[in-house]
């Protein structure tokens, strides 16, 4: 006697044929391949979209870092002092970084003379020597390489004694690299001195509270 198949295995035979005559029909086989392929540009589009907002995140990164500074440490509390010398370092090769030095320093309420070594002026209230070193590197998403201050050693002398040192060191991924030798003395000297111009606001801002009360 003869055995009819079940219709489980029926179905199970006859699913291939049906796929494979489907595909064969060319609005069938269009249709698929339309699905795939808005599938894989979907996917495509996402993944795009994606590294696009990354970049974008990593440059804001970037920009805001540029504008920013910290010390690697610092030894010493913040000296009060109003006028600095500073000792003229000929290895330092940097044709800013005096000048932003100074401007770091006048940022702070505090006068600053430079001499070379050895002619030390008289009446100095504190010496500032400095040393520095530069490397090169590329930015992100730039092939363009460009030299930056790689490490800044500040240290202030009173009276033979040292008050206070400052290290500012790239390492790492430090964002803040590529930011100029203005950036990072501004972020040394903001902890190495006391801050006279807001000393000298304290007074006047005293004075207007006894007149208001």
């Amino acid at each position: 006697m003869t055995s009819m198949p079940s219709l489980r295995a029926y179905a199970f035979t006859r699913a291939p044929m049906a796929a494979w005559v489907m595909l064969r029909r060319p609005c069938a086989w269009l249709a698929a391949s339309a699905t795939l392929a808005c599938g894989l540009n979907g996917c495509a589009w996402t993944l795009i979209s994606a590294a696009d907002a990354t970049g974008s995140v990593i440059q804001a990164g970037y920009a805001i870092a540029a504008n920013y500074s910290s010390p690697t440490f610092i030894n010493g509390r913040p000296a009060d002092v109003h006028n600095v010398c500073i000792e003229v370092n000929q290895t330092v090769t940097v044709g800013d970084f005096v000048p932003a030095l100074q401007l770091a320093l006048d940022r702070h309420g505090i006068r600053s003379d430079v001499y070379n070594p050895g002619t030390s002026p008289a009446g100095c209230e504190a010496r500032l020597v400095y040393n520095a070193a530069i490397d090169y590197g590329r930015r992100s998403f730039s092939d363009e390489t460009i030299q930056y201050l790689s490490i800044i050693d500040l240290t202030l002398i009173q009276h033979g004694r040292i008050l206070v040192t400052a290290r500012y060191q790239t390492g790492g991924l430090n964002t803040d690299r590529f930011s100029t030798a203005s950036t990072k003395l501004n972020g040394l000297i903001d902890k190495m001195v006391v801050d006279q111009t807001q000393l000298a606001r304290q007074p006047m801002q005293t004075i207007q509270t006894s007149l208001a009360n």
